[in-house]
């Protein structure tokens, strides 16, 4: 058997070096497709999927790929008749007519387009509900990477993030009073395309612990007074983020007035809420965001890769969070164990109480209503 397998490989073994006499570059081409098909076979790869990949890698990598995406927007913005005028086209004039279809009227024509622009702020435009301050935050947690048009002649510029700490987000970098901070922040040139971005210092901004707690103690009062919160409002809107159980929290504190308890328990647990805070407002908008640029533009090879690294950054930063958020649980005592804390203590202080006393409350608790 073992003298038939040589006899049989002697025609191959024969025809590699006659190739390899020839032409030492050819010979080297069927060495390198014989170790590629052992690779294939080795890792039960289908031929025909694996195909299929190395021509789509190869043609992106030669540039093949993105001519035939012109010549295609060619016809379609109705620039050339037939697929060879519009390969000529494109060969010649292949700026001119991608930027014609990025300003094209109609939205598939301009998502057929190569992507340009900034990544991350494209990503966020996607997103309603969301405000240019708040995307110029989240870009600078996670950075972004802009893309230039070919005519440009510019190589794509990866701008890093400058909120690279959990400490940042939450309290800020520099203090300037009345409970604000200075952070360093990404700041566009304009918020319709943002294609230029700068670092600032001077951006001032309420830290995360800040927003929560004139949060929790606008909710407080308006539980304490008895006041109506409209469903769209920020307290709501707060409530539903966070997994804390804040209104309950804060109901019990109210329970007896002039206790300070509310107070007590607002400040105590202000940096919890706000890391668990922090952390669904990167987790809504950020993820939310960089999915929906991939499904919306036409991104090539490198640009997708850059999309994975800001999404890893961004996981990077919400794991922080988390375990931020696990310490400050871990010096405090459990919020809903606090809570039950106080309602037992609310049933051992009305059960004290004088039965006339008990009549009054009830009575004011019923004309405040």
């Amino acid at each position: 058997n073992m003298l038939r397998n040589i006899t049989a490989a002697l025609p191959g073994i024969a025809f590699q070096l006659a190739l390899e006499a020839v032409s030492p570059l050819l010979g080297g081409l069927t060495k390198w497709a014989k170790g590629l098909e052992t690779a294939i076979n080795n890792a039960r790869i289908g031929s025909c999927e694996t195909a299929k990949a190395m021509v789509s890698s190869a043609a992106e990598a030669v540039g093949y790929d993105s001519q035939e995406a012109c010549a295609k927007l060619a016809i379609q913005l109705g620039l050339e008749p037939d697929a060879d005028a519009a390969r000529r086209r494109c060969a010649s004039d292949r700026p001119s007519v991608l930027s014609t279809a990025r300003t094209s009227g109609d939205p598939q024509v301009r998502a057929q387009a190569p992507f340009v622009g900034n990544l991350t702020w494209k990503a966020l435009e996607s997103l309603d509900n969301f405000d240019d301050p708040a995307r110029e935050l989240v870009m600078s947690v996670v950075g972004t990477v802009i893309y230039y048009p070919e005519e440009a002649n510019r190589d794509p510029d990866p701008i890093a993030p400058t909120i690279t700490k959990i400490a940042h987000l939450l309290y800020g970098q520099a203090d300037v009073g009345g409970g604000n901070v200075n952070i360093q922040l990404l700041s566009c040139n304009n918020f319709t395309e943002c294609d230029a971005v700068t670092k600032t210092s001077s951006y001032v901004h309420v830290p995360f612990t800040k927003k929560v707690e004139d949060l929790m103690r606008s909710i407080s009062d308006k539980i304490a007074s008895r006041t109506p919160i409209p469903n769209n409002s920020p307290e709501v809107g707060f409530v539903n983020r966070t997994s804390e159980p804040v209104w309950r929290m804060l109901s019990v504190g109210n329970t007896i007035p002039g206790s300070g308890l509310a107070e007590t328990m607002i400040v105590q647990y202000r940096e919890v809420i706000a890391a668990e805070y922090a952390h669904s407002f990167l987790e809504q908008y950020v993820r939310v965001g960089l999915n929906a640029l991939d499904k919306k533009w036409r991104l090539n090879a490198n640009q997708r890769a850059d999309v994975a690294r800001l999404r890893r950054d961004a996981q990077k930063l919400m794991d922080l969070l988390a375990q931020e958020r696990a310490t400050l649980y871990g010096k405090k005592t459990s919020v809903m164990s606090l809570a039950m804390h106080l309602e037992q203590l609310e049933r051992q202080l009305r059960s004290t109480m004088p039965q006339h006393v008990m009549d009054m409350l009830g009575h004011g608790a019923s004309v405040a209503r």
